[in-house]
């Protein structure tokens, strides 16, 4: 009730309110003043406490329902309940004697209504009583009924009488147009008889012509008699001539009377259609006033029957119980919200990092970002030695295992070694040698596996390992992929084709030297005299000799697409490390060359712009991508945490059951 918009002005208004605030504010000199003070004094105390009230109650409506719930909220549970139980129980009462006031005032409404149209209704019927004495209708629809049917019969006689009238017009034509013209055949059946007779007459009279005069007696008595039959014939043909005349001046009064009736029964027809118009306006007039009468008075019953059943359509549903905890604070749902907002904000930072980042991060970025295979992803590992010499698969150095060295000389004499390995294998940086088992190691097996199967048929034999930029690791990756593929059993050659910043020698700690694969294209050296064989099992290397001021031209040029194809022959597996393709053109030259390119990318690191700009370079060559190495990732983030932990969780378990391998046989 409280909430009603008319009290809620009469209490709140602002202007209303200030009014109050003067009224009851400040001194007053004058005693009709003070006077005014005193009598409204009360209405004060009543607006405070109006107020107060109505802070404790809220009214919320339940969302597409016609419920609403009533909320009061004071320090005592008790008194709460009882204030929202109250509070709807009054509202209730106040809906239900605001419906009966407003039924009783619709009720008078109804009545004088209903008095008004009886008046109506009473001089209606004696308007239309008055119009029909006046007009002498008795039956409007009676009288038009019969009307039509007399204009229909009419129209159907009319038209007999004009296809009568227009035969008989045709007919006297025919007989008045044979009459004029005695040979014209007229066909009349009372001549027919005498026609007939009059030819055979004629031929006699032909046929004795031949023989006799015309004096002779029968010639005498045919011709008379063909005289007497022709005036006999004429005259009947007047006799039918008249009285198809006679016939078809009959047939066109006939018409003509018949139209005139027609015409007659129309105009009838206007002037009953004139009264019925008028007459029925009154009628439909009157019919309307009944109708509303009738609608009225059944209103009248109905509101009569609300206003003795004291109903209300409103009702308490569920009344308010004494609450057992308070409503505020909420302290469970402060903490809820707290941790929902706190995980959001989580959530919202997280996703705005890596909106921002345009890093390639995951396999999954190469291939829908990028449309390339997706070779595998190589976790970080550190670029030094992963444990002392003999501690692992393959220890002792080159020139230990299989007596590998390199001669040569300056001036190309034969006799000298040049460049000796300066450390053993298990020093060099090499994770697939050194760390057989590790994650690097199996993310290698999965590289190769991915490129021995790449194509259909044979595998690729040559390979180009090249990244869009630098620092990717293009290089370490070269030489742990020669040395997974040599472990498959297969001979590899390892070519360093980065003439402008070679590192094959620096990554496998040999000395340098200017001598290699420039003095092969050259024409200086031939293959078998820059080649080190098995510097790592079964994997040879090619370096890259001294720096040429025209690497591209060296590059691009016929002598090295002969060496490859003769390394092809020499090798299971060549493998050329090239140069970063943004910066330098030589790995777009070499692209050509190849069976496929290998595109390293270090993961995290690289933007995917770059990466996409090195792809467009190579495409533009028709270079065969063999796939993508996500390079340098670190596995232990979100990105590769099932990878991560599945991966130790399986070596745990094989390292668990052969620690207890030796304990079981002593057992045994």
């Amino acid at each position: 009730m409280l909430e009603q918009p008319e009290i809620k002005s009469a209490l709140f208004d602002t202007a209303n309110q200030g009014f109050f605030g003067q009224l009851f504010g400040g001194d007053s000199e004058s005693k009709q003043e003070s006077d005014k003070l005193d009598q409204l004094a009360g209405y004060k105390s009543t607006v405070r406490q109006i107020k107060v009230y109505l802070s404790t109650i809220e009214i919320k409506p339940v969302r597409r329902t016609s419920l609403v719930t009533v909320e009061a909220t004071v320090s005592d549970p008790r008194l709460a309940a009882l204030i929202a139980n109250r509070h709807s129980e009054s509202y209730i009462d106040w809906v239900r004697q605001n419906r009966i006031d407003q039924q009783a005032r619709g009720l008078t409404f109804l009545r004088a209504q209903a008095d008004e149209l009886r008046e109506k209704v009473a001089d209606l019927e004696r308007e239309l009583a008055d119009y029909a004495e006046a007009n002498s209708i008795v039956a409007v629809n009676k009288d038009e009924n019969i009307t039509a049917q007399k204009m229909s019969q009419l129209n159907r006689l009319l038209t007999d009488a004009t296809a009568k009238r227009i035969e008989a017009e045709n007919l006297y034509k025919e007989a008045e147009a044979a009459l004029s013209n005695p040979s014209a055949g007229f066909d009349d059946p009372s001549t027919q008889h005498m026609r007939g007779e009059l030819a055979k007459l004629e031929a006699e009279y032909q046929q004795l012509s031949a023989k006799f005069t015309s004096s002779y007696p029968r010639m005498v008595q045919l011709k008379a008699q063909i005289s007497g039959l022709k005036q006999s014939i004429e005259g009947q043909r007047r006799q039918v001539v008249t009285g198809l005349k006679a016939k078809m001046l009959a047939a066109q009064q006939e018409e003509k009377n018949l139209h005139e009736e027609l015409e007659q029964q129309k105009s009838q027809a206007f002037e009953l259609s004139k009264r019925q118009v008028q007459f029925n306006v009154l009628n439909r007039e009157l019919t309307s006033s009944r109708e509303l009468l009738q609608n009225v008075l059944r209103q009248i019953k109905e509101t009569s029957l609300a206003v003795e059943s004291n109903a209300s359509n409103v009702s308490i549903v569920d009344y308010a119980v004494t609450p057992i905890e308070p409503s505020f604070p909420r302290k469970k749902l402060i903490l809820l919200l707290g941790m929902i907002v706190g995980v959001g904000l989580g959530v919202g930072v997280a996703l705005l990092f890596n909106y921002m980042d345009s890093s390639i991060r995951t396999p999954e970025d190469v291939m829908h970002l990028l449309k390339l295979p997706s070779l595998g992803v190589v976790p970080s590992f550190e670029l030094e030695a992963l444990g002392p010499p003999g501690s692992a698969p393959g220890a002792g150095s080159a020139a230990e295992s299989n007596g590998a060295s390199w001669k040569g000389s300056k001036d190309g004499g034969v006799g000298q070694a040049i460049v000796p390995l300066a450390q053993a294998v298990s020093d060099l940086p090499i994770v697939f040698v050194n760390n057989p088992r590790s994650l690097a190691s199996e993310a290698y097996r999965t590289i190769r596996t991915g490129i021995l199967l790449s194509q259909a048929g044979e595998p690729p034999r040559t390979m180009l390992v090249s990244s869009a930029q630098s620092a990717e690791g293009k290089t370490t990756t070269s030489i742990n992929l020669a040395a997974s593929l040599a472990s498959a059993g297969g001979r590899v050659i390892l070519v360093d084709a980065d003439l402008r910043r070679p590192s094959v020698e620096k990554h496998l700690n040999m000395q340098r030297t200017d001598l290699g694969l420039v003095d092969v294209i050259t024409g200086q050296r031939t293959l078998e005299e820059v080649i080190i064989p098995d510097v790592i099992k079964r994997v040879s290397v090619i370096p890259s000799g001294k720096i040429p001021p025209n690497p591209a031209e060296l590059l691009g040029s016929r002598d090295m697409l002969e060496i490859i194809g003769q390394l092809a022959r020499m090798y299971d597996y060549v493998l050329i490390d090239s140069p970063p393709v943004l910066p330098v053109t030589d790995s777009v030259i070499l692209s050509r060359f190849v069976d496929g390119v290998v595109l390293v990318v270090r993961g995290a690191t690289t933007p995917r712009k770059v990466v996409a700009d090195a792809k467009r370079r190579l495409q533009s060559v028709g270079a065969r991508f063999l796939g993508v190495i996500l390079n340098d990732v670190n596995v232990s983030g979100g990105d590769y945490y099932y990878y991560n932990r599945y991966y130790y969780s399986y070596y745990t378990e094989d390292n668990q059951k052969r620690a207890k391998r030796p304990k079981q046989a002593a057992a045994g």
